[in-house]
């Protein structure tokens, strides 16, 4: 997901959802979208495959700290099965 970082007196960075982004971009005009694109060409964009560890692994690293209640990590459990890469 896109992130933005706002700078004023804090500092904070903020996902922004795709499909925001393309709203966005939809909502300027032709010459500030050629800006974008023109923009976006130039520089050398990588992108890297998402290195998926299995969530047992996940889970053993949090434990380890001891820093997190059995509650917390029983969330954590429910929510990376249901995230998008662990489906």
């Amino acid at each position: 997901m896109p992130c933005i970082t706002l700078k004023e007196t804090i500092t904070k960075k903020i996902e922004i959802p795709i499909e925001s982004v393309i709203e966005m971009v939809e909502s300027l005009n032709e010459e500030e979208r050629m800006e974008v694109m023109r923009r976006l060409q130039t520089r050398n964009l990588s992108f890297k495959a998402f290195n998926k560890d299995s969530v047992d692994n996940i889970l053993r690293d949090f434990a380890e700290t001891n820093s997190y209640e059995e509650d917390f990590l029983a969330d954590l459990e429910e929510g990376l099965k249901k995230s998008s890469p662990y489906k």
